[in-house]
């Protein structure tokens, strides 16, 4: 069985993470993807991030937000350079780009010019602050969204802790799998009714969805919450450190309803009882309770901490490091890690699919393209022979020197 998005075809002008991240997840599910980029101003990331050991020729940030894409390079503010873009245009299901507002139609690109070719294209922006109003063309990056989408305003240890981003890409990524679900959506539209159309998503709209009950609660009750301190939690609802500085997150609701066997658990069932006896006792007191359990914690270790919950039904799971995570079998063994293998057979680990389909599985096959790798192969593909591409190489489509 083929998997759900083969055959599907998405030519994209992207970089950075948003763009290129949601096309990746596409790609796993069997799309072609046609990464188009300028020579002379390729994407940004391809000399960012870890890169791997022993000399391969890969780095952990773009080889992993580009992985199973393909890769043309063209100047498309050359005359032959967007005649190569057209005539891919017209072949393909998508067209994604992650640019500023106003970048694209700056070059002629818009939904109106590529209907006229490719009536059925799915045109889809991902943008910083959405396509209307009067901030559309205004430029993002990722701690921009977190910060004006609210994120930061409730990260923090307590309200009287600064504003604190993600410690990782958070807006750039949930925005990703954002876009990704749009063009989804349209491809099914198309499918069903014969039509496609415009897909607009942003990092702003993105970082709200995620956020959809506090910022309505706010805006109804007049109040912003604000971040929480540890000790301010329910204390079945909170982090703590065991004995080997290692930490763990407790999370189970209804907290009247566990309280009392994770006192039991611990040894310490006089917790439950009394003043402590329900959440609404313990409201006012949350710091002194979790400073007795803290002391408590402080005598075992993490994995045995965790044992012992497991084993007792207690929700709590390990605050794991990105070492620990490429170590956990329940990772690996859901494709969430997968190992993906290069050119010489060497096997390189990376993130998988988080989507789980039972007969059409996500496939990573190769991690991303070389700079350019596609170019002769996909004008070859759409038509041009070599002599064409020898022409357009020498009025410099491909921005290399005649």
């Amino acid at each position: 069985m083929p998997l759900p998005l083969e055959g599907y075809r998405i030519l994209e002008v992207t970089m950075w993470q948003q763009g290129t991240a949601a096309t990746a997840q596409l790609a796993d599910m069997g799309a072609e993807v046609i990464k188009i980029e300028a020579y002379s101003n390729p994407d940004p990331g391809r000399g960012l991030g870890a890169l791997a050991p022993n000399d391969a020729p890969f780095n952990a940030y773009f080889d992993t937000l580009n992985r199973g894409k393909k890769s043309i390079t063209l100047e498309l503010r050359t005359e032959q350079g967007m005649e190569i873009f057209w005539k891919l245009a017209e072949s393909s299901d998508v067209f994604h780009n992650n640019l500023r507002g106003g970048a694209m139609e700056r070059l002629g690109i818009t939904y109106e010019t590529l209907t006229e070719r490719n009536p059925d294209i799915i045109y889809s922006s991902a943008s910083g602050w959405g396509h209307l109003g009067p901030e559309r063309h205004v430029g993002a990056m990722d701690t921009l969204a977190q910060a004006r989408g609210g994120f930061m305003s409730v990260t923090g240890e307590g309200p009287d802790s600064q504003p604190q981003p993600a410690g990782f890409p958070q807006a750039d990524h949930v925005g990703a799998v954002i876009s990704g679900y749009g063009i989804a959506l349209a491809l099914l539209g198309r499918e069903r009714f014969g039509e496609g159309q415009e897909v607009n998503t942003s990092l702003y709209g993105s970082q709200m969805c995620i956020q959809t009950f506090g910022i309505t609660a706010a805006i109804w009750n007049g109040e912003s919450r604000g971040p929480t301190r540890r000790q301010d939690r329910s204390p079945t609802w909170t982090h703590y450190e065991a004995g080997d500085g290692k930490w763990f997150m407790i999370g189970a609701l209804p907290p009247d309803k566990w309280w009392p066997q994770i006192c039991e658990v611990i040894g310490a069932p006089e917790l439950a009882q009394g003043k402590y006896a329900t959440a609404a006792d313990r409201l006012p007191i949350h710091a002194e309770v979790v400073e007795q359990v803290d002391a408590i914690f402080q005598t075992k270790t993490r994995d045995e901490w965790m044992e012992l919950f497991h084993a007792n039904n207690v929700l709590a799971q390990p605050v794991l490091d990105y070492i620990e995570i490429g170590q956990d079998e329940q990772a690996w063994a859901n494709g969430y890690l997968v190992n993906v293998k290069d050119d010489e057979g060497r096997d390189w680990p990376v993130v998988g699919s988080p989507v789980n389909l039972s007969k059409t599985p996500a496939k990573i096959e190769k991690l991303g393209p070389q700079f350019g790798e596609h170019t002769e192969e996909l004008l070859l593909g759409a038509g041009y022979s070599w002599d064409d591409i020898s022409a357009f190489r020498d009025a410099g489509a491909f921005g290399e020197p005649a």
